[in-house]
């Protein structure tokens, strides 16, 4: 009975290890490794797509009425395909760190997820020259002679 019970124990202490090993082997699901996954595996188009997503919100707030205009529906269009993408970033692409988090709840990893995507989304549109261009015509407005004066 005795030499049962080590033998069991050493079968346990074997299976304990091996779980430690694969636990060890599987990423860790961090707000990080999260924001990390969706950046790397969301594509120029998706980027895209969320950079459009994100200009159409911001046309949506009335202190933006008469500097953009949006089509009727687009914004419609533009949530669904935001959906879509998202989707598929969340649970296919990098199911294995948003599946654990969504169990602990941690709402605030996929905000930092979200936030990281946003940024690689204005960093794909700022890529593109005429945006660029656009992003710094407002420095032949500026005389650099303010900035060594003295305060006014």
């Amino acid at each position: 009975m005795r030499r049962f019970a080590i033998t069991l124990g050493m079968a346990s202490l074997a299976l304990a290890n091996t779980a430690m090993a694969a636990d060890d082997a599987a990423p860790a699901a961090t707000p990080e490794a999260l924001s990390k996954c969706l950046t790397m595996k969301s594509t120029g188009q998706d980027r895209l797509t969320f950079a459009g997503w994100m200009v159409a919100a911001l046309a949506s707030a009335p202190q933006m009425k008469g500097v953009a205009t949006l089509a009727p529906g687009k914004k419609d269009e533009l949530d669904r395909d935001v959906a879509r993408v998202f989707t598929r970033l969340i649970a296919v692409d990098c199911a294995e760190f948003s599946r654990p988090l969504m169990k602990d709840r941690n709402n605030s990893a996929f905000r930092t997820g979200g936030e990281a995507l946003g940024r690689m989304a204005m960093q794909e549109l700022l890529s593109n020259p005429d945006a660029a261009k656009a992003m710094e015509a407002f420095a032949k407005y500026i005389d650099p002679m303010e900035f060594l004066a003295p305060g006014k």
